[in-house]
């Protein structure tokens, strides 16, 4: 009977003990949750000032160094030409292939030998220096490839270059310049931003195998306002 007594008494101690831990269980997912909530808050404010960041670093690039080997070619200058009409051919904007289309027209009827999207497959060079291509059927995708003058064009439309952009060209151009023996340090690229507040264009090219980039133009677009009249009814 005694122990009866006692098992009724020790039932809501039970119960309470129970309680507090699905209430402390609850706390624990409840902070959890908030943990990961501010860790991927952490990781945007992280990326936001990298951003700014590289943008501040891009904006403030190295003066060109008086240099022979650093003088732009003038066929780099003829295509910023190119790049600058084909632009303002397009006032109201385009897509990036749009503008690809327009360059690739130019230049064959320059005589100018043009490969687009070219597919290749990537490699990597093992410990012992065996050149393995790589599997899964692993490409780059070259925007524009002129084989004769051995460049390499990557376009983008959109509103600002970061150094992913000038990454992805890079990596294409030491892709050619190690696996493919005509090239070498003879290969040349191009980053070419149709933008939407701006044109941008980068030279890019090897001396004593290491890349140099040199910003040769960038200049606002036109204002949608010098294309078209804008009224409001007051």
């Amino acid at each position: 009977m005694q122990n009866n007594q006692i098992s009724i008494h020790e039932q809501p101690n039970k119960k309470l003990n129970q309680l507090e831990h699905d209430e402390l269980l609850k706390q624990a997912i409840h902070f959890q949750n908030l943990s990961k909530q501010y860790h991927k808050e952490l990781i945007k404010c992280e990326k936001k000032i990298e951003k700014l960041v590289e943008k501040k670093t891009r904006n403030t690039p190295e003066p060109k160094p008086n240099d022979p080997e650093y003088e732009i070619p003038q066929f780099v200058r003829e295509i910023a030409d190119l790049v600058k009409k084909i632009r303002h051919s397009f006032p109201y904007g385009g897509k990036e292939h749009h503008f690809q289309a327009a360059l690739e027209i130019e230049l064959r009827e320059q005589g100018i030998v043009v490969s687009q999207e070219v597919a290749r497959l990537l490699h990597y060079k093992t410990q012992d220096d065996t050149v393995r291509q790589l599997p899964h059927d692993i490409r780059g995708r070259e925007d524009i490839l002129l084989p004769d003058k051995k460049y390499i064009i990557e376009l983008k439309q959109i509103k600002t270059i970061t150094l992913d952009d000038h990454r992805q060209l890079l990596r294409y151009m030491d892709e050619r310049k190690k696996y493919n023996a005509d090239w070498g340090n003879k290969t040349k690229g191009l980053l070419i931003n149709f933008g939407d507040i701006d044109i941008e264009i980068w030279y890019m090219f090897y001396i004593m195998d290491r890349p140099q980039r040199i910003k040769i133009y960038q200049l606002p677009i036109l204002h949608l306002n010098d294309f078209s009249d804008a009224w409001s009814i007051e």
